[in-house]
């Protein structure tokens, strides 16, 4: 019995530990790329985008997923990263997503409103959905989100008010009808552990049916309909990652201390992204407005193939790795995937084993 106890409390001290040094003393680091204008692409197998529909605009993008977003008199920016699917695949079937951010705001102005969290889109039903735990604007984002209020509940340990719309405009499958969903935390943060899937789980509670994964990816935006909004959002540690429930991936409680994650397993998934920025940018109108937030979808993605092809991102989390199982370049690297049904990738792995998480996902461990 005193073991049993025992073990918590170890396990809590490395957490906290761990999750200290998370909030404390993040930085950028890995091969990084600077865009000026509205572009889309990916860095290390990691995607990107950085859109703004005005002003003196750059972002910095890193390999490890960190980001750096720049804004100046901007009617709407807005820069992204993280993880896309193929829409073939429930939330439950790809397995526990988590994400992890730091956020540092420096001389942001003008901002009304702003959305800091997880975005991103299922199909079949077709939801754009949005888990908020920041904004760059001076009050947090209000029921004009959503014409329908859920209320408050406890996600993770924290407060969030949960609202939906059904909306007719622009989508990844073009101009249709489609759900928003909005999970906008009580009590901004600026570095957390973000637990997706109890987010998920929480809105299906309610009614609110999430389909086959498209996207999920840490966000950043902020919009002015003033003069236009400046500043330095930096997110120096931002993670999306598939984990093994609180094994794997973060503790599902006291989440604002950021937690000892898998980060490794950010990019478990499959980064051959290439495909998945392959609509056109004519975005003018794409932010104009709070609610405005769709047209950067005009076009449906076509990023079927995205899952079909070998991963590009064998040096993603490491120096180049000497072949463990043969292959070399060819092979998976370590953390990467190696296996899985419709999986039509490297089965093998440049380092470790390859070792199934579930029937959908193998892994190089």
């Amino acid at each position: 019995m005193k073991f049993v106890q025992f073990v918590p409390a170890v396990l809590s001290l490395a957490t906290s530990t761990l999750a200290q040094s998370f909030c404390s003393s993040a930085s950028h680091s890995g091969q990084s790329v600077k865009v000026t204008g509205n572009k889309v692409g990916s860095i290390g197998g990691v995607g990107y985008e950085m859109w703004a529909d005005s002003g003196n605009n750059s972002a910095t993008f890193y390999s490890d997923g960190s980001f750096s977003c720049s804004f100046q008199s901007a009617k709407d920016y807005l820069c992204r990263s993280g993880l896309s699917f193929d829409s073939t695949k429930s939330h439950t079937q790809i397995g526990h997503m988590y994400a992890d951010f730091k956020l540092v705001k420096q001389g942001i102005s003008n901002v009304d409103y702003s959305y800091v969290g997880i975005y991103g889109w299922t199909r079949s039903p077709l939801v754009e959905f949005y888990i908020v735990d920041n904004w760059l604007s001076q009050y947090r984002p209000g029921d004009w989100v959503g014409n329908k209020k859920h209320g408050d509940f406890t996600i993770d340990g924290a407060k969030y008010t949960v609202y939906e719309n059904t909306r007719f405009g622009p989508s990844i499958d073009g101009d249709t009808q489609f759900k928003q969903y909005f999970s906008i935390r009580q009590t901004a943060r600026d570095c957390g552990t973000i637990d997706i899937s109890a987010h998920f789980a929480q809105w299906e509670k309610l009614g609110m049916t999430m389909g086959k994964m498209h996207e999920a990816k840490v966000l950043g935006e902020a919009g002015s309909t003033g003069a236009g909004t400046s500043g330095t959002a930096d997110f120096p540690y931002a993670k999306v990652y598939i984990g093994q429930g609180n094994g794997g991936g973060a503790p599902a409680q006291n989440n604002n201390n950021n937690n000892n994650n898998n980060n490794n397993n950010q990019w478990n998934q499959p980064q051959n992204n290439n495909n998945q920025w392959n609509q056109p940018q004519n975005n003018n109108n794409q932010w104009n407005q709070p609610q405005n937030n769709n047209n950067q979808w005009n076009q449906p993605q076509n990023n079927n193939n995205q899952w079909n092809q070998p991963q590009n991102n064998n040096n993603q989390w490491n120096q180049p790795q000497n072949a463990a199982q043969g292959g070399g370049a060819n092979c998976s690297s370590i953390w990467g995937q190696c296996g899985g049904i419709n999986y039509n990738g490297p089965k093998c792995c440049s380092q470790g084993t390859c070792k199934q998480i579930n029937e959908y996902y193998h892994q190089c461990q």
